[in-house]
């Protein structure tokens, strides 16, 4: 009932808005994009009986992403993304699909955000993004509001976070109870520039929201404040920091209550018992920037026991000194992008051992003529404790190294672009059993060409890829083959084109397994904003000695009007 009546005033709140916007007609202008998709799968098997359908026999996707512009000053984005698609988990009770219902189905994406002049509201389908240690990563289905009148900031989220879902052991479902979230913050300065703000930020589980109790799933309450300060000297100068503290309850029908009185000031806030606990966490960031240069800083501290109540995951009790930098030479033409860390956690001895990361990584492109350009990549990981004995040593390495050139030349009749890819990735880790090192190697060629036809409209796509994948355990060798040829007609209007993808692939120990793979396509240009497709794709696998005898066949159709404003 509450979650309806926020939805409604919220509505009503953007039609007031709008009535009081605009004394004289508005111009009225719709842009952006509304897309309908229909697919149709079916498959069939010989001696392979556990074959799994990949796709659901058929599907109904409609997304519409788009902004209504009314007057100078009134906007109104919107986004739909729904589909006939159905659940897998089961729900305390059958909702009666109302118009509240259906949009909140977490299946479905229903959302729209007003904006008029210096105020903006949120209905539906939100995520509120306030700060890295409040909010930013969790949707919610209610409403919000952000005001920012001259320098004066204001924000206010409430909605369902996770929608309640009954234990199943039979198909391993965990079971969740109903989430709600509220999120609030004050300040001044400008929510999308230099500003200082307060956020605060609660999160509860509803203990009445299922039938039967689950097993593993505790039902959690947590709140999290922080204050965060974002300034931007002049022109090439940011700086950010924020500080949080936070306090969370594992576990609301934990009976061990504790009797303390600063407890007990805290009690209309947050429930605290004994599965509670309360933690603090910092973060703070410098940047330079200029056209050629950019170099930049950071250090963040994660307390053992801070959760951020606007986030699902993170990783806790750790130490991060990051160092970054942009670098543009040669009048552009070539960029270097750099980045450097070490992370250690267990600061407070929270566990048996301590670990340290180094996290680094290095990219470049370079254009160096108008006919060839490169782009290579390097990152390296690290992990590590700081124990000596095998048993409760801890030690890998990954390093990734790739090299993609690229060459473009043009001769009386064809465009010619040949481009090339190599990637090499090893991940070394310590066995405590046999107190070595045990080495895991891939590595990918692929080679593209890509010929283009100036007299007529077609278009030959030729890519071959190999890939080997070396473990211990066993080998992997895949080598793929795909073809694709493209045509205009009627004035470049119609687009069909057709692609054949064979590929080979092959397990230590048995025979090949083979992938015959074939799409045809049909793109029609309706009008400049308005286009149909049609994509027919059929995949034919047959298998090695991995399952004997073994063969599946796929056939997929997809109709979809992609419509333009």
């Amino acid at each position: 009932m509450k979650t309806r009546l926020l939805f409604f005033t919220f509505f009503f709140l953007t039609l007031i808005v709008y009535a009081q916007s605009e004394k004289e007609k508005p111009k009225v202008n719709l842009s952006g994009a509304i897309d309908l998709h229909y697919d149709i799968y079916d498959y069939s098997e010989e001696n392979y009986p556990t074959f799994r359908a990949r796709y659901p026999e058929d599907l109904f996707r409609l997304n519409a992403n788009a902004t209504l512009q009314i007057g100078k000053h009134l906007s109104i984005p919107f986004g739909i993304n729904i589909t006939n698609q159905s659940t897998l988990y089961n729900l305390p009770s059958v909702p009666n699909e109302n118009l509240i219902d259906y949009i909140s189905n977490p299946r479905n994406n229903i959302s729209i955000h007003p904006k008029y002049k210096w105020i903006q509201s949120h209905i539906g389908t939100h995520t509120p993004d306030y700060s890295e240690l409040s909010t930013g990563d969790i949707n919610i289905f209610g409403g919000g509001i952000d005001l920012n009148p001259g320098k004066f900031i204001f924000s206010f989220n409430y909605g369902v976070s996770q929608r309640a879902i009954e234990e199943n052991t039979m198909f391993n479902i965990v079971g969740a109870y109903e989430q709600k979230i509220i999120a609030a913050r004050i300040g001044f300065g400008k929510i999308e520039g230099s500003k200082f703000t307060i956020n605060i930020v609660k999160i509860k589980d509803d203990v009445n929201s299922l039938l039967s109790t689950p097993i593993d799933a505790k039902p959690i309450e947590g709140i999290s404040l922080s204050p965060l300060v974002e300034v931007k000297f002049g022109k090439k100068i940011f700086f950010k920091t924020e500080t949080a503290v936070s306090v969370f309850t594992s576990d609301l029908l934990n009976s061990f209550d504790i009797d303390n009185d600063i407890v007990d000031s805290f009690k209309d806030i947050i429930k605290i018992n004994a599965s509670s606990k309360g933690d603090f966490s910092h973060v703070s960031s410098l940047e330079w920037k200029s056209k050629k240069l950019t170099l930049g800083g950071e250090v963040k501290y994660i307390g053992p026991g801070f959760v951020p109540a606007g986030f699902r995951n993170i990783e806790k009790d750790i130490l991060d000194y990051k160092f970054k930098t942009t670098v543009k030479l040669f009048k552009g033409k070539t960029n270097i992008n750099a980045m450097f860390g070490i992370r250690t956690n267990n600061l407070q001895n929270t566990t048996l051992q301590s670990t340290k990361r180094i996290i680094s990584n290095v990219n470049i492109f370079s254009q160096i003529s108008k006919s060839f350009s490169f782009n290579t990549s390097y990152a390296n990981f690290g992990f590590n404790n700081n124990i000596s004995e095998d048993l409760l040593r801890i030690e890998m390495v990954n390093n990734s190294f790739s090299l993609s050139p690229t060459y473009r030349f043009d001769t009386e009749k064809f465009n010619h672009q040949i481009g090339a890819n190599a990637n090499f990735n090893s991940f070394d880790q310590f066995d405590t059993t046999t107190a070595v090192f045990i080495a895991s190697k891939s590595k990918s060629y692929s080679l593209n060409y890509n010929l283009l036809f100036k007299e007529i409209p077609l278009n030959i796509n030729t890519m071959l890829l190999n890939l080997k994948n070396e473990t211990p355990v066993s080998d992997f060798i895949m080598t793929n083959y795909i073809t694709t040829i493209s045509y205009k007609l009627f004035d470049k209007k119609v687009t069909p084109s057709l692609s054949l993808n064979l590929a080979s692939i092959k397990n230590q120990g048995f025979t090949k397994d083979k992938r015959v793979s074939t799409r045809f396509k049909f793109d029609y240009k309706i009008n400049k904003k308005l286009k149909f497709r049609f994509s027919y794709r059929f995949n034919k696998y047959t298998y090695g000695s991995t399952r004997p005898n073994a063969l599946t066949k796929e056939n997929r159709i997809q109709l979809s009007l992609l419509k333009k404003f």
